[in-house]
């Protein structure tokens, strides 16, 4: 233990879902932890003699690893066993529930984090510690990892550049890759899903074990998917329509060309040296095929001669070199990260099963190395991470449309976090430097624009920093407060971005002459935990400078928009609330609401993409087990949603002008159902789930569904799941 930090595992008095053990661990004072004499375990208020112990949750992508209590910044973790149970699909559906966190939708294949009212190059993703990259700036390409194939997801709430530089001004999602189990021959699990509202069946297998000084973990899962369903209304088309009609979405019912396909694996090997050090090289690999419903009339046809679509194939390679290792007093974590990603994308109104066009075609290569060197107590501190990092990205864009350039992106960076506990108070301070260079280049663009004929490299130096605090008011209230400064650079595309993007039903065009984004994020909660209840309120303000949106030209090319890329300083102000509260041991109440306005300081008019205000209620029952029907559970979960306006110039904004469809949503309630028990079956153990979503097939539009212009959000989805450990 480091003063008081710590990197054991938990001991709780009953075994909460994670999320919900992060919640009240975030609420325990700083000063149980400096209390504590054993190392792998923590006693919290009230708890007692009875301990039942929960095994590591240490947040590793935080500014200093170990608990949720150790960050001033607001940290949740979701595990594996609830997304499973819950049967998501996408990194979207896997953290939708936090408070404060949304997902931008397309289908079952699309789900992209939005915290606190910002998402896509706003937002940084990374795996197992370092930032990866999949093409973010368009709204409905998809994080480029599967749920099954993860040990857990840490989410950063606010700005989060002094560990992790461009890109993090909003938060940082972490995903842990499944561990090495080094002393165990082979555990895994093997996995089967159906969903009824698409026909989607999920495969997959994960195993991991190890001799004590090799070790390895593999897994790799199959997703099929036919087209999702929704409530079956009234449609604008085929003509002649009612005028009453004139909000009626495009296509209702069975929705073509929304289906998709993937395969992907993970695989990993390591190595244990003499003297404790860990070593391991990491293989990932996610391959997907899918299909967009286009709006009409986007393709090739005349908007009321039926369906259209437009095929897309993604793949993503990740290889990843780490160590763990001390050395002179100090934990050394060098990690080497490849990461491969092409984009492939066929002209509106062709879909995949056609084969690729050659429209859209952009490839790049990353290349990340980083070394963090977590110390203890030193020049009065009680410890810190201190790091360097150096990326380099190198893009191609091949197809006939250039949309995003090829070009090259490096960015060097030095950090360091620190901390100090006085008493009750326990104090974080970061500070980084980062400097980022991006260039358009024309030989690596097969028809570059002539923005990108004239591109120069362009610059920028940043200072980042950060400070916060946990002070404890009670053994069960704390209060955490917590300044973030933030930056992110410009992408290729937002700067040189030329043509048709079939993903929003627009064209759109770049700005070179943008500048680097800043924010400053301040956020302050109460916290409480006790016994039987956590609770947690937070209030938030994020003033970011340079603003880079998108803005309607008020032009059109072949009946759709343009838009091109612009900046004004703007801000976001919000509220999240979280309770939960235990009824005796087989009952837990929780309720949860957010809130968030985000504004352009100039004019007033809304920032796009942001999340309609929610409250979500919900019952948990853990009731005695009784013979064969071991450990069982059940759920419900009643969601509003309210309704929302578009904001100027967002994606598929247009449809609130069109004679069919809006972009804007009306309020609206789903009710959704979990049950599920862990039977032995010729002595072994198999988790049964099923997961019903929309469960009174309620006919709405999701303020962040990208198919609300023109069609209904998914009707009943019942989602059946059967896990085998082994």
């Amino acid at each position: 233990m480091w003063g008081n930090h710590q990197y054991g595992p938990v001991a709780v008095q009953r075994p909460w879902r994670r999320s919900v053990v992060c919640l009240a661990l975030l609420c325990v004072p700083a000063s149980a932890w400096a209390a504590g004499n054993d190392a792998d375990t923590l006693a919290l208020p009230g708890q007692g003699a009875e301990q039942q112990a929960l095994g590591p949750i240490s947040v590793t992508g935080a500014p200093l690893p170990g608990s949720p209590l150790s960050q001033a910044a607001d940290v949740d973790v979701v595990e594996s066993d609830d997304i499973e149970a819950k049967g998501a699909t996408n990194l979207g559906e896997a953290v939708e529930d936090l408070a404060g966190v949304d997902s931008i939708s397309t289908g079952n294949s699309v789900g992209k984090p939005v915290i606190r009212g910002l998402s896509g190059e706003r937002i940084k993703i990374l795996s197992n510690g370092v930032g990866v990259d999949h093409q973010q700036y368009g709204v409905r390409h998809m994080p480029t990892t599967d749920t099954f194939l993860m040990d857990r997801v840490e989410v950063v709430r606010g700005a989060s550049s002094v560990l992790y530089g461009s890109s993090a001004l909003g938060g940082a999602i972490n995903l842990l890759p499944p561990a090495i189990a080094w002393d165990t021959p082979v555990q895994g699990e093997a996995l089967t899903r159906y969903s009824t509202n698409n026909g989607q069946w999920d495969t997959g297998v994960k195993a991991t074990g190890g001799n004590g000084r090799f070790g390895y973990a593999a897994g790799i899962i199959r997703r099929s998917a036919g087209n999702i369903e929704t409530p079956d209304e009234t449609t604008y088309f085929p003509p002649p329509p009612a005028e009453k009609f004139r909000d009626a979405p495009a296509y209702t019912g069975k929705l073509g060309y929304t289906d998709f396909n993937q395969v992907n694996g993970d695989f990993a090997l390591g190595y244990r040296d003499d003297d404790g050090g860990e070593w391991t090289a990491r293989y990932s690999r996610y391959n997907d095929e899918h299909n967009f419903l286009l709006p009409p009339p986007a393709g090739n046809l005349p908007p009321a001669a039926g369906e259209e679509g437009v095929g897309q194939y993604i793949d993503n390679e990740q290889v990843e070199l780490a160590g763990n290792k001390q050395a002179g007093g100090i934990t050394w974590k060098p990690k080497l990260v490849w990461q491969n990603n092409r984009r492939r994308s066929n002209a509106a109104g062709t879909p995949r099963a056609a084969g690729f066009d050659n429209a859209i075609d952009i490839e790049f290569d990353q290349y990340t190395a980083r070394l963090e060197g977590q110390h203890g107590p030193l020049l009065g501190l009680d410890g810190g991470t201190v790091g360097i990092e150096y990326v380099n990205k190198d893009q191609v864009s091949r197809g006939t449309t250039q949309l995003s350039p090829g070009g090259t992106v490096e960015n060097a960076a030095i950090f360091a976090f620190e901390e100090k506990g006085l008493g009750d108070l326990l104090l974080q301070a970061g500070l980084r430097y980062d400097h980022h260079e991006i260039e358009g280049d024309a030989s690596k663009t097969a028809n570059p624009s002539q923005s990108v004929l004239d591109a120069d490299t362009q610059s920028y130096d940043v200072v980042t920093g950060s400070l916060g605090g946990i002070y404890s008011l009670t053994d069960r209230l704390s209060v955490a407060a917590n300044v973030g400064r933030g930056f992110r650079a410009p992408s290729l595309f937002e700067l040189y971005v030329a043509g048709q993007h079939g993903g929003v039903a627009a064209f759109q065009r770049g700005n070179s002459d943008l500048d680097e984004e800043t924010s400053l994020n301040t956020d302050l909660s109460l916290r409480w935990a006790s016994g039987t209840l956590r609770a947690k309120a937070t209030v938030y303000r994020n003033a970011i400078d340079d603003y880079i949106f998108l803005a309607n030209t008020g032009e059109t090319i072949n009946g759709l928009p343009v838009a091109a890329y612009n900046q004004a300083d703007a801000k976001l102000t919000g509220a999240e609330l979280s309770i939960e509260k235990d009824i005796g041991s087989w009952m837990t109440l929780s309720a949860a609401a957010a809130t968030v306005d985000g504004e352009r300081r100039d004019n007033g008019d809304e920032l796009p993409l942001l999340p309609a205000d929610n409250v979500r209620l919900g019952a948990e029952f853990t009731p005695a087990s009784d013979g064969w029907i071991q450990d069982p559970r059940a759920s419900v979960t009643v969601r509003y949603y309210a309704s929302k306006d578009a904001a100027p110039g967002e994606p598929f904004a247009q449809f609130d002008d069109a004679p069919f469809g809006s972009a804007s949503t009306d309020d609206y309630y789903l009710v959704d159902l979990g049950a599920g028990f862990s039977p032995e079956v010729a002595g072994q153990t198999v988790h049964l789930d099923v997961a019903i979503n929309n469960l009174l097939d309620e006919d709405y539009r999701g303020f962040l569904d990208t198919y609300k212009g023109y069609a209904l959000s998914p009707g009943r989805d019942v989602r059946l799941t059967a896990r085998v450990p082994f």
